[in-house]
Formats: structure tokens, sequence, C-alpha cells
């Protein structure tokens, strides 16, 4: 089962970015039955996936509700004094005469942990503390002085708090771009974000390590201290734990790069952006407030 933000984000590339299915699931590194099924999907009331019913376990559907109350109350439990299948199977023998196989208590005790774990997996935080801000990079084409088609890289720096964003161009995506983006955003924005999310780009994370551990490339590092913000990453492959600025991505293409720019002067351009990112905030703060 997907995230919600995922499956924001799949529709948002076949409905507004105009990718094929293919091309969606190449970029979310996901299965294309899996992408095709959410670009298609109309229907957001209904269940994505069905639960265990008594009625596929014939001799085990009438203790379920059994073993769903004693999984629920085990959560309340130290987890050395839960139950384990093996706890589970004994006690339905003892306790309710069951006469079934251990196979069947064994795959839906697994297929209901399982479950229960998506569960937990599938909802991110509606709010935001304000403060914190997630950046980004989006591909997208200009044309240079010379009328040749070129691809260049928009920085996007996305405040969910606030859902404010602003956008930086260049023609690459290295480290250097990246730092002189946040740099030119936060001297406009008059102020640093405390704490930052990216995914594991090379630009900022020398090595991913277990968990949460990750060794910062130098120059990225040295830009944290100067600037003071605690930087955070994401899980490898999990970028879509930053959803808003991977929509703010799509938004401030789809506004601000149509149709597709002429850019001789990056630094120009980018001063332009930041005009127009001020424009189109006050102009959503504006039309919020008259809704």
């Amino acid at each position: 089962m997907l995230r919600m933000a995922e499956i924001n984000y799949i529709k948002d590339l076949y409905e507004n970015e105009g990718l094929s299915l293919r091309e969606i699931a190449k970029t979310t590194k996901k299965n294309f039955r899996t992408v095709q099924k959410y670009a298609y999907k109309k229907n957001w009331n209904e269940t994505t996936e069905p639960k265990a019913s008594s009625g596929e376990y014939p001799i085990l559907g009438e203790y379920i509700s059994v073993i769903d109350e004693w999984i629920e109350t085990d959560k309340r439990e130290p987890r050395k004094q839960r139950h384990t299948i093996m706890r589970i199977y004994h006690r339905l023998q003892k306790e309710h005469g069951y006469t079934g196989s251990y196979g069947s208590v064994r795959r839906y005790v697994s297929r209901k942990k399982e479950e229960d774990k998506k569960s937990k997996e599938s909802f991110l935080p509606l709010s935001h503390p304000p403060g914190n801000a997630q950046v980004d990079f989006g591909d997208f084409k200009y044309y240079n002085a010379h009328g040749e088609g070129c691809e260049g890289h928009a920085l996007i720096v996305s405040l969910p708090y606030s859902n404010t964003g602003w956008m930086q161009v260049f023609p690459s995506e290295n480290q250097e771009c990246l730092l002189e983006g946040l740099k030119r955003v936060f001297y406009h924005m008059g102020g640093v974000p405390m704490r930052i999310k990216y995914d594991n780009m090379s630009t900022a994370v020398a090595q991913v390590l277990k968990g949460s551990e990750r060794v910062i490339a130098d120059g990225f590092y040295r830009f944290m201290l100067h600037y003071r913000f605690k930087a955070e990453f994401c899980n490898p492959g999990k970028g879509n734990e930053k959803g808003s600025v991977e929509n703010k991505v799509g938004y401030t293409r789809r506004n601000m790069l149509v149709p597709v720019p002429v850019i001789t002067d990056f630094d120009a351009f980018n001063a332009e952006l930041l005009k127009h990112c001020d424009a189109d905030m006050n102009e959503n703060i504006t039309n919020a407030a008259y809704q």
C-alpha cells in the first residue's frame, strides 16, 4: 500500500505533468501496474486492499475475532510479553477448542501484522511546524541564446507550514548550484529555516549509513555550520517523505516555466523568478482570504 503522498505524486505526474505510465514508473521506481492503478483511480472512498475474511480461513474463521483482540491488547503490553504465533495457537487449542492447523494460524497472524504495519505507515502528518523547509531539484527545458533546447535544473525551497516556496534555476545540479540557490533564497526570505529536509542527493550526502545516519559532504557541512540550520534526510528511496516540495516542483514548473523560457542570463532570470514567486504567494494568500 502506498502512502497518500506517493499516490498524490503519481496523480500529479500523470494528470498535470503529462508523463506516460512507464515514465512515472521509472521516475517513482514503482511497479507499472501499481502506477497504472493509482493514475487511473477515481473512487478514493474504496479500500485499497481487502482485509482478511473468515471465508478465507474455513476452520480458523470463527476464531479470527479472538486473535484480533489478543493482538490489539498486545500493543499496550511490553514487547517481551506479547503473544508469539505459537502462544496464540496453544491458547486457541486450550481455551477455545481450536482443532485446525498451526499453519493456518501462522498465515493469518502474519498477514494481520503486515496489514497493521502498512496501515501505520500509510499516514503522514497533515500539519508542519513553522520554521521547517523542504528542498528538491526538478528538471525542465529551456532555450539558450542560440535557440537550442537545453536541460535546466530548478531548485525549489518549500515552506510547508505556510505553503509557500521559491525557485532558482541553474544549468547544472552540482553542489555549487545547490548552495548558491539556497543562499539566494535565504537572503530573499530574510532568514534561514531551522530544519531543512532533503533526499539523499550526492551534493549534500557523501555516504548513506544505517538508519538516519549520514556522512555529509564537506562543502555542504560547512554551509550548514555557517547558516546554522539542521539538515534532515529522507529514508533511502523515500523521497515522498518530503511531499510538500515534490508537489511544489510540479506547481512552479507549470506556472513559472510555461511556455518554455528563453534563458540567456541565469542571474537576471533568477532575480525575476524570486519576484514571480512573491507575487504568486501574495495572490494565493489574497484568494484564500476571500474564500
